[in-house]
C-alpha cells in the first residue's frame, strides 16, 4: 500500500507472542497503516499495570497521529520528527498524571515507532524497544534507535562493551519510558529509505534473544511480512523465549 505521506509502496505485518516463560503478554503491536505509522510497545513487567500502559499506547498514539496527519503532511521530515516527539511526550505525560507519582509508579511501557514520510522513515523512541533498518543489498543491520537504559549509558561512557551490556542486569534498568516523570523526552531519528529496504520494530524479547546476524537473515527469508514475523518469533522462542516477543516488519517496494 501507499499512504499520501509516503513516496513508495510497502507491505507490512505485526505480531506479538507471550514467549516461553511468561504467563501473560504485555507487548502491543501498534498498526496505523492509513497514516503510515507503526510501532511496538512493551509493558514494564515489574510494574503493577505495565500491560495497561502498553494498551494505552496502542490506543492513544495512533489517535494523536491520525488527528495530526494534516500537520505532518505539510511538514518536512525534521519538522515531522519534532511533531512525533511532541505526541509521544503528550501521551507519556498524560499517563504519568493518571496513575504515577514521582515516588511510585504503577504504569510504564516502552515505545518505538516509525512514520513513513516522503522518501524517509522517521523513528521515535522512548525506552529500550528498538528499530532496525536492513538496507537493500546490505548484510548487516543498522540499529537506528538508542536504548534508554543504564547499560547503554555505560557503553557510551566506555565502561562496558556492547556484548557485556547485552548480558548485564543494567540493560533492564530504564532511564526513560512511557509514563516517566513529566516531561518525557523521546528521541527521534530521520533516515533516508528506498525500495528494497526493510524495517523492523521489536521489543527486547526479540533482540535480546536472537543474534543480530540471525535477525538480518530472517528479515530476508521470505517475501511475506507475516511469515518474517512468525520466523522471528519462532527463533526468539527457540533461543529461550524469556520475555514477551513483538515484531513489526515493513518492506519498502
Amino acid at each position: 500500500m501507499r499512504t499520501k505521506l509516503f513516496d513508495y509502496e510497502y507491505i507490512y505485518a505485526g505480531l506479538t507472542d507471550v514467549g516461553a516463560k511468561r504467563s501473560d503478554n504485555q507487548d502491543e503491536a501498534v498498526m496505523a497503516p492509513n497514516a503510515g505509522f507503526f510501532g511496538v510497545s512493551d509493558g514494564m513487567g515489574g510494574l503493577e499495570l505495565g500491560g495497561l500502559a502498553s494498551a494505552y499506547v496502542k490506543e492513544a498514539l495512533p489517535a494523536l497521529v491520525g488527528k495530526g496527519t494534516p500537520v505532518l503532511a505539510s511538514s518536512n521530515a525534521e519538522q515531522a520528527a519534532k511533531v512525533l516527539e511532541e505526541y509521544v511526550q503528550i501521551m507519556s505525560d498524560q499517563l504519568f498524571s493518571q496513575g504515577n507519582t514521582y515516588s511510585y509508579f504503577r504504569f510504564g511501557a516502552t515505545f518505538v515507532g516509525v512514520l513513513l514520510h516522503g522518501d524517509k522513515a522517521i523513528f521515535v523512541n522512548l525506552g529500550d524497544s528498538r528499530a532496525y533498518l536492513l538496507p537493500k543489498y546490505k548484510k548487516s543491520l543498522l540499529q537506528v534507535t538508542e536504548d534508554m537504559n543504564v547499560a547503554a549509558v555505560l557503553v557510551k561512557n566506555g565502561d562496558m562493551t556492547k556484548e557485556q551490556a547485552a548480558k548485564s542486569l543494567a540493560s533492564s534498568r530504564l532511564t526513560a519510558f512511557v509514563g516517566m516523570p513529566a516531561p518525557a523526552m523521546p528521541d527521534s531519528f530521520v533516515i533516508d529509505v528506498k525500495p528494497g529496504d526493510r524495517i523492523l520494530l521489536c521489543s527486547d524479547g526479540l533482540y535480546g534473544m536472537i543474534p543480530e546476524r540471525e535477525i538480518a537473515r530472517l528479515m530476508r527469508s521470505s517475501r511475506s511480512p507475516k511469515r518474517v514475523c512468525e520466523k522471528l518469533i519462532t527463533s526468539a522462542n527457540a533461543y529461550g523465549g524469556r520475555d514477551n516477543i513483538s515484531a513489526v516488519y515493513i518492506q519498502i517496494r
